[in-house]
């Protein structure tokens, strides 16, 4: 199948929206399908919102994207022409809404974030010469996001900055091709995803560097009245929403928490049945290794705490395989350079994603917004057998 088998047509009222797939340059092709798939946006008149909404709502509703990101995993709208955070709310809660997705609910979150309109907040605002490894939204916990998806508000103007993308499921093939001895390691022992969040009520300093707290809201302070409730009751709420997560849990001395996730490696999408790497080692690993973590005591050169990829028994994963799995990550990525108005919608289930660096005091603001299928089914977890 090639990019341009999809000429998608909507018209009511005579006005038309039209979504055309068009080549782009380093795609890939997993499964038969090209990775990822890019569509041009035209329309009768392209500055007209609330039509443009209303038909998309029910291209939509027919099935079209729910089948679109499950061939291809990730879909580019461009040419809406509108960098508005606003439009962006209103054109994917139209998408999500009218096939049943339903928004979904931030518990843990683990980066600064904050709220920019209905359903949609910024992404990850992490310092601009950091850079993101792959990993899927909320791989982490048993509780994550159906769907991610990314809209451009400002683009760099100088390079970089962009969002690099891979298939879960070509990423599973070719780690199992490569150190199959791996695959086999992880599904026997599988994983543990240990989090350590400071608190701001005692300023701890465990994780020096990372700007997450345990009391924010979108991690488990919900419920918190931050300038009135004393640190028990506030310890007390918090863990009405930790144990949503886990019962492994420990306060330290310092006020900081500790929340542990015992979690396989490897998935089966409920749609294609296909298996994909869906956990967080490659994010951790690559930013471990980028701040010289990688030995005991795991602090990097900034002061902030990066504990190691674990088996769920403790044992840290030997860093010749993650070498690979960091390499194979690079190697497959699809590297998507923002165009201001850009919507990139990604099935998280089975495409990973990342970050690049930019230049410093250059601008990009890029938007998320996460969405869940409550109705369906989640990703199972796969455990391969030998031959």
């Amino acid at each position: 199948m090639t990019a341009t088998d999809y000429h998608i047509k909507h018209e009511k009222d005579g006005f038309f929206v039209s979504l055309d797939s068009v080549e782009v340059n380093n795609s890939r092709i997993v499964n038969g399908y090209v990775f990822p798939l890019v569509l041009q946006v035209s329309a009768s008149d392209i500055t007209n919102k609330k039509v443009i909404t209303s038909l998309i709502s029910e291209i939509s509703s027919n099935g079209t994207f729910t089948d679109l990101l499950a061939n291809h995993g990730a879909v580019l709208l461009r040419g809406f022409n509108d960098n508005s955070g606003e439009t962006f709310s209103k054109y994917i809660t139209a998408i999500e809404s009218s096939r049943g997705r339903t928004p979904f609910e931030q518990i843990g979150l683990a980066g600064k974030r904050h709220k920019w309109a209905e359903n949609v907040f910024t992404a990850n605002e992490g310092p601009p010469n950091t850079r993101f490894y792959q990993h899927n939204e909320y791989a982490r916990y048993f509780h994550f996001p159906s769907n991610i998806h990314f809209f451009s508000h400002k683009a760099t103007k100088n390079g970089g900055g962009g969002s690099p993308i891979a298939h879960s499921g070509e990423f599973y093939q070719r780690i199992f091709q490569e150190i199959p001895e791996f695959i086999y390691e992880l599904a026997n022992r599988k994983l543990i995803s240990v989090q350590v969040y400071p608190s701001r009520t005692t300023q701890s300093s465990t994780t020096k560097g990372n700007e997450f707290y345990w009391e924010d809201e979108d991690s488990f302070g919900q419920d918190i009245d931050f300038e009135n409730d004393s640190l028990a009751l506030k310890k007390q709420k918090a863990e009405r929403q930790i144990t949503r997560l886990t019962n492994d849990f420990l306060w330290n001395e310092d006020g900081s928490l500790t929340i542990k996730q015992h979690l396989p490696a490897f998935r089966t999408h409920p749609i294609t049945g296909n298996t994909v790497f869906f956990n967080g080692i490659c994010g951790r690993f690559g930013t471990s290794k980028d701040n010289n973590a990688l030995e005991p005591p795991y602090v990097g050169k900034n002061g902030g705490l990066y504990l190691p990829s674990t088996y769920d028994d403790g044992t840290p994963i030997p860093l010749k395989y993650l070498e690979v799995v960091l390499r194979i990550s690079r190697e497959i990525e699809f590297l998507h350079k923002w165009e201001e108005g850009d919507i990139l919608l990604i099935d998280n289930y089975q495409v990973s994603h990342g970050r690049e660096p930019w230049t410093v005091g250059d601008q990009r603001i890029v938007l998320v917004s996460m969405w869940d299928d409550l109705k369906g089914f989640k990703p199972k977890e796969y455990i391969p057998t030998r031959s």
